[in-house]
């Protein structure tokens, strides 16, 4: 920077300095403590004497030369509107502390290191020099010199590092399969290896000199295109948010449009800026993903979504609604009616064969803008987005319920099986209903739930009223958990008459007289008590205390009464049943021809098979024990499997009763009592409440009738009084 007298030069070449020579430079000037305008007229280069913000105080005749200017036109300018914005960082990065902020020392340790950068000469074209910054202090003021040198390329032996490196680089590039492509700052291709080719369909020689443009779409182009310029200064910034890659869309010279990732790197060569990218066409590893999301998505036996992707499109649902007021829709529950007795009875291949029609039907019905979901299961979910008016949702409802009510035809062993089932629906209006996931999904559940317990195959639209029975069902199961601890359950019984009128036996009726509710149906309390599984504890002492007070009253009575307890699905599947029934049976002493167990038609056609094995084990450990079906001709049942059953007894259901005389009553009760007949079983006609109901000729053929007419149902104190009466 200084003449021959005051610092060495290397004169075996008479070039400039050495880059260590020159990185001396800052101990060589705090040690003689020479002044700006002596530094400014002895140096040997150009050089800038810049004030902290950037202001250029001087310069010497050196700089004005060989950057193009007077020395006048550059003094009192600020370096930082002369030179590129993406140069800035390269010197402020150096600038020297001030005392002020409370530091003597340089700021940043880059002060010492050479860097490049762009400065432009009078006309406005930008050169390329190597610089080296050395701060100053005079009169408490610091400042800085800035050192330019014109690049030697012939005579740096780094330069003839760095092209070997080039070569190097270069075959490196040729073995990998990824495209590599290196680009100027204008965007113009420099650099392409033969992987090129198969990835654009470009050969090298088509790319070098070409746009980077061409390897994209115009409109993707220039969309990133600000994102591109980015690369080229990225080790200069400490910005954490620009990504190592970028996935854009590419254009090939053949196929057209494809998904790309690029990798990006930056060469910092002596006369320009480049980028390397590294290419890789990712269309396969898309299609991989997409296959992967529709399948995280979506339910793999009926190809609906699932619970996620209804979890998503519910949320964008409601995220539209926020700037669409006017936006309606509704939320329907389905719940298949008949399901498990299909799949249970002709085997899980058919029910899933009948759930994938059942998912084709609703796809045919609704509009392309309705989305269903397959929850798991028989459930079903429909997201109506665009509905007029609540008219349209029952209108639909009604079709839902048309097109499931069609018969299903399946093939198994050769042989053509017709199945009818029904479904159960339940609607939440969007938003009236509510307006997140949570609550709407709990009111159209509720409102499917009502539609199960009035009578199946029907549909519920949302109302308080369901709130309101859904937290009475709560008070019901909370209640549960302690009735029988606090003696709040009893049993009344209703007695049994055969032709001739005489009290053959009793059946066993459970009542829950609630501390705070009163007296609860059973008809309210047990289902309840069949979900929660509390049925198999309350089973259990309603057997106990049966034969207990059935043993008590026929020895107080000498009489020979028979007991008929009823017995729920989920008693008959718990694996210590036929225990349960052991120990009652031991504890009371009761005589097995006075105990009958009580199951419904549809309890049994649950499970089948299940219940044929328990049946038929606790008859042959109990001989004399008879099993009753109850509610006989209301349920789905098979004849093969109803001639299977160890059963002895059943029930006409009272609803058949109840309509009595109708003319095609008596045909549907003369077809059960004739069945009956065939497979040599007792009957009971249950219900009676009218002497016309007990001289209906059809019920000549009952052994035994139970109705209101004979007894209402006697607590045990009760039916003492009614039998000495």
């Amino acid at each position: 920077m200084m003449n021959s007298e005051s610092l060495p030069s290397n004169k075996e070449n008479d070039s400039p300095l050495s880059i260590q020579e020159k990185e001396s430079y800052k101990e060589v000037i705090e040690t003689i403590g020479m002044s700006a305008e002596f530094i400014l007229t002895n140096a040997v280069d150009s050089v800038l004497h810049i004030g902290r913000d950037g202001t250029i105080i001087k310069l010497n005749s050196i700089a004005s030369a060989i950057l193009g200017y007077e020395k006048t036109e550059l003094s009192g300018k600020n370096i930082f509107s002369l030179i590129p914005v993406d140069y800035h960082f390269f010197i402020k990065a150096r600038v020297p502390c001030s005392p002020e902020d409370g530091e003597n020392e340089i700021c940043c340790s880059k002060t010492e290191e050479l860097f490049l950068l762009r400065f432009p000469d009078s006309d406005g074209v930008l050169n390329s020099y190597e610089c080296i910054i050395f701060p100053y202090t005079e009169d408490d003021k610091v400042s800085f010199f800035l050192n330019m040198w014109i690049p030697d390329h012939s005579k740096n032996e780094l330069f003839n590092k760095l092209k070997e490196a080039q070569g190097n680089y270069e075959a490196l590039t040729e073995t990998i399969t990824e495209a590599v492509i290196m680009v100027d700052e204008s965007f113009h291709i420099l650099y392409a290896n033969t992987s090129c080719k198969r990835v654009f369909g470009y050969s090298r020689d088509e790319l070098i000199g070409s746009p980077f443009a061409m390897l994209f779409p115009a409109e993707v182009f220039s969309r990133y295109s600000s994102e591109f310029k980015k690369y080229f200064y990225m080790d200069s910034q400490e910005d954490q948010t620009v990504k190592k890659e970028l996935e854009v869309l590419g254009r090939s010279k053949n196929r057209g449009v494809s998904p790309l990732e690029i990798s990006f790197g930056n060469s910092r060569e002596l006369e320009q800026r480049t980028i390397i990218c590294i290419i890789r066409d990712i269309s396969q590893r898309k299609n991989v993903e997409r296959k992967l999301r529709y399948l995280a998505y979506h339910d793999k036996l009926t190809e609906l979504g699932n619970r996620d992707l209804f979890h998503t499109d519910i949320e964008e649902f409601f995220r539209v609604y926020k700037s669409h007021q006017q936006l309606c829709g509704a939320l329907l529950f389905l719940d298949l009616d008949g399901f498990k007795q299909v799949n249970d009875t002709l085997g899980h291949q058919a029910g899933d064969m009948l759930l994938i029609s059942t998912a084709k039907r609703l796809r045919g019905l609704l509009r392309e803008s309705d989305m269903i979901y397959r929850f798991g299961g028989d459930e079903f979910v429909i997201l109506i987005t665009k509905l007029n008016k609540q008219s349209d949702v029952e209108l639909i409802c009604r079709k839902i319920l048309q097109v499931i009510q069609r018969s299903y035809n399946f093939e198994k062993n050769r042989q053509s099986h017709k199945v009818n089932i029904g479904v159960s629906i339940g609607v939440a209006l969007l938003p009236n209903h509510g307006n997140d996931e949570e609550t709407v999904t709990r009111q159209a559940d509720l409102a499917m739930y009502k539609s199960k317990e009035s009578g199946k195959n029907r549909f519920t639209i949302f109302s308080e009223e369901l709130t309101l029975s859904a937290q009475n069902k709560w008070l019901i199961d909370q209640g549960l958990k302690t009735a029988l601890v606090n003696q709040e359950m009893f049993l009344l019984y209703q007695p049994i008459v055969d032709k001739s009128g005489n009290i053959s036996g009793v059946e066993a009726l459970i009542r829950w007289n609630h501390p705070d509710q009163g007296l609860i149906s059973p008809d309210e309390f047990i289902p309840s008590a069949e979900e929660s599984g509390l049925i198999i504890p309350i089973g259990r002492w309603v057997l106990e205390h049966a034969l207990l007070d059935i043993k008590e009253l026929n020895r107080i009575m000498n009489r020979d009464l028979y007991v008929s307890a009823n017995v729920s699905t989920r008693q008959l599947m718990a694996p210590d049943f036929p225990e349960i029934v052991d120990r009652a049976i031991k504890r009371s002493g009761i005589k097995l021809k006075n105990l009958r167990l009580e199951l419904t038609e549809s309890f049994i056609m649950e499970s089948p098979d299940h219940s044929i094995t328990v049946l038929e084990k606790l008859k042959e450990d109990h001989p004399g024990l008879k099993i009753v079906i109850d509610d006989f001709g209301k349920g789905y049942s098979s004849l093969h499997y109803l001639s299977r059953l160890p059963v002895d007894v059943i029930k006409i259901d009272r609803s058949f009763i109840k309509e009595i005389p109708a003319d095609n009553n008596r045909k549907v009760i003369n077809s059960i009592i004739n069945l009956a007949t065939s497979l040599d079983l007792g009957i009971v006609a249950e219900g009676i409440e009218t002497e016309e109901q007990r001289d209906y000729p059809p019920l000549n053929s009952c052994q035994y009738m139970q109705g209101y007419l004979f007894s209402k149902p006697l607590t045990y104190k009760e039916l003492l009084k009614f039998l000495n009466s």
